[in-house]
């Protein structure tokens, strides 16, 4: 009986997972209005970044972008809704800041050198912070949530 109740939670949580997987995915297919995309790569202490993400258009475009070795997406609640106006800061292993914004959100591509890094977010008056390691093959990903 027990495990009857574990394959029934599983198969629920599948088929309420999937509408939102199928839907992400249908998003990045659809066409992009590049009139409502507002991304400028910019750089600060040599480090190319791009942030934006306000809008349907402006996320996709932004999320088909290559060339970034970091991807942040910064988001809020359990729902994950998309968090804009947070304060980033990237740190190396040994401290040192890499980056530093102000108002950024609710995504940041980031170009960086292969090592470890400390992605620090603060918004809603809370500090979040992930390590991370940026490989040079695979764009690393941190995703900060505030609940």
């Amino acid at each position: 009986m027990r495990n009857h109740h574990y394959a029934l939670g599983a198969v629920l949580l599948v088929t309420l997972a999937l509408p939102w997987t199928l839907a992400a995915a249908a998003d990045l297919n659809a066409p992009i209005d590049m009139q409502a995309v507002q991304l400028q790569p910019q750089e600060q202490n040599g480090i190319r970044y791009l942030q934006g993400g306000i809008g349907q258009d402006e996320a996709n475009a932004l999320r088909k972008t290559q060339g970034y070795d970091l991807h942040v997406t910064l988001s809020t609640g359990p729902e994950g809704k998309f968090q804009t106006g947070a304060a980033v800061d990237i740190q190396s292993a040994q401290g040192q800041p890499v980056l530093s914004l102000h108002d950024v959100g609710p995504l940041l591509f980031v170009q960086l050198p292969p090592g470890h890094y400390k992605v620090i977010g603060n918004a809603e008056g809370q500090t979040l912070q992930q390590q991370v390691v940026v490989d040079g093959k695979a764009p690393a990903r941190v995703d900060l949530n505030w609940r």
